[in-house]
This record gives C-alpha cells, sequence and structure tokens, in this order.
C-alpha cells in the first residue's frame, strides 16, 4: 500500500425531519457519475428497533487522476428512526421517509497506490524525501482537487436536504 494523506478530516452534516432516502442514494450515484469517480466497496448494515429503522452505511468512491495519485474518500452516512410519514407534496399526496441523519466525509490522497517504490527501504526513504521535498507543490494541487470534490459533494447533500424543509404534514389525507 501506498502513502495516504488525509487532507478533509469529518466533514459533518446533520439533518433531521422528512426525506427521501431512495432519492438520496440516486443523488449520491448520479454525484459520482457526473464527476468521474468510481464506486468502491461499500457497506450497509440495516437494523429494526422499536423507534424505527437504522441504517449505517459505508462508501468509499476513488478516481486516478495520474498513475501516481488516487483520491478517494470515505462517506459515512447514519439513519437514525427512520419511519414512512405521508406529506403533501405539490398538493399531493406522497410516501416520504422521516428520521435523523448524520453524515461524515473524509477526503484523502493516495500515492504510489501501485506499491512501485514499496520493495526495498532504500526506495521507501527515496519516495518519502521526493514526495515531501520536491513533489509537495505538485501535490498541493491534487489537495485542492479533493478538497473541491469533497466540499462540492458536502454542498450536494447539504441542497438536498434543504429541498424538503417546505414539505407539510396533511391535516386530513383523503381516500385514495
Amino acid at each position: 500500500m501506498g502513502d495516504t494523506k488525509l487532507v478533509v478530516d469529518h466533514l459533518k452534516l446533520e439533518y433531521q425531519g422528512v426525506f427521501s432516502v431512495r432519492d438520496l442514494f440516486r443523488m449520491f450515484t448520479r454525484w459520482c457519475k457526473e464527476r468521474a469517480y468510481e464506486k468502491g466497496g461499500d457497506y450497509i448494515s440495516e437494523q429494526n428497533t422499536e423507534n424505527g429503522k437504522y441504517i449505517e452505511y459505508f462508501y468509499y468512491p476513488w478516481k486516478k487522476d495520474t498513475s501516481e495519485v488516487r483520491f478517494f474518500m470515505k462517506i459515512r452516512l447514519l439513519i437514525y428512526d427512520l419511519k414512512k410519514v405521508d406529506m403533501m407534496v405539490d398538493e399531493e399526496k406522497k410516501r416520504l421517509d422521516h428520521g435523523k441523519v448524520i453524515l461524515y466525509l473524509d477526503g484523502f490522497l493516495e500515492f504510489d497506490y501501485d506499491v512501485r517504490w514499496q520493495h526495498q527501504p532504500l526506495w521507501i526513504f527515496l519516495r518519502t524525501i521526493f514526495n515531501k521535498y520536491v513533489f509537495s507543490r505538485y501535490h498541493s494541487s491534487f489537495e485542492k482537487i479533493i478538497i473541491d470534490d469533497t466540499h462540492d459533494l458536502y454542498e450536494h447533500f447539504e441542497r438536498f436536504f434543504n429541498m424538503y424543509h417546505s414539505f407539510k404534514r396533511p391535516k386530513s389525507a383523503p381516500y385514495f
């Protein structure tokens, strides 16, 4: 494994209210396709509790920029007390989800992900010296890219949740 550098550490977003879990994952998948991120390994855990569902979701999207540098993010999405509710959206009754969401975003840079400089201690030493002193300005441009991508994804999630603030519960739901 090559050198991994943590660039963005724990961007946190909290939301409590109405949203659509299905649309949340669709938005995230669309963002990954637009930014040319590959879908990394993901982990989903779902439990039914007395207050509703609990979903824990880990995701690791990544993309290669050069043969020596790879960007990847660690996304942790926690959804608590998830329940289905009926809401009025544009004078129509829709079934949405209600719960609490906590989102953590981390951004990483990985150098020498093909492990070319890892075979001998001399190569490891040279790689460290080159990364620290020779290529430091070159690597700072990569840091800006992963910072921009991580903050852009954070803003996408913020906009997604802000979209649901205007929805109201129906006072009396008509029979359908």
